[in-house]
């Protein structure tokens, strides 16, 4: 947690005999506890500092998964990152090289659909294994 935060007041004090207490406070934010119908505010204001504690976060219950997760992102691990897809579409383009380079757009158990670029730094395509390819329809 960072350090308590804190604000400063200026506050004039009721100056009627019998009361004594603040009836005038600059910024607005605590209520003056002078109740004279008509208080007698003092020349010079005093400074008044009122320290405020940090709230606590509220915790919150993670999953074994989601911690895991949050320790490597904290930690700025290396991950290695794999999903299964299906080749929705697939074709050849002529890269900055002059070479052909193979593009796909694949489709994922989810049906969401990405682009996928073979010539990225650390990609690398494999086929799944047999026992959970499905057969096209």
């Amino acid at each position: 947690m960072s350090a308590p935060t804190e604000t400063t007041y200026l506050v004039w004090y009721c100056k009627r005999p019998r009361c004594g207490k603040a009836c005038k406070i600059q910024p607005p934010g605590i209520e003056p506890e002078c109740r004279c119908e008509n208080p007698v505010p003092g020349l010079r204001p005093t400074r008044v500092t009122q320290m405020h504690a940090e709230k606590p976060r509220p915790l919150q219950a993670l999953s074994d998964e989601e911690g895991r997760l949050r320790a490597l992102a904290r930690n700025n691990k290396r991950v290695l990152v794999t999903y299964e897809a299906q080749i929705a579409e697939a074709w050849t383009s002529t890269g900055r090289d002059g070479l052909k380079h193979v593009q796909f757009i694949v489709t994922t158990p989810d049906g969401r659909r990405h682009a996928i670029d073979p010539a990225l730094p650390g990609l690398h395509i494999e086929a799944a294994p047999a026992a959970t390819e499905e057969s096209p329809r």
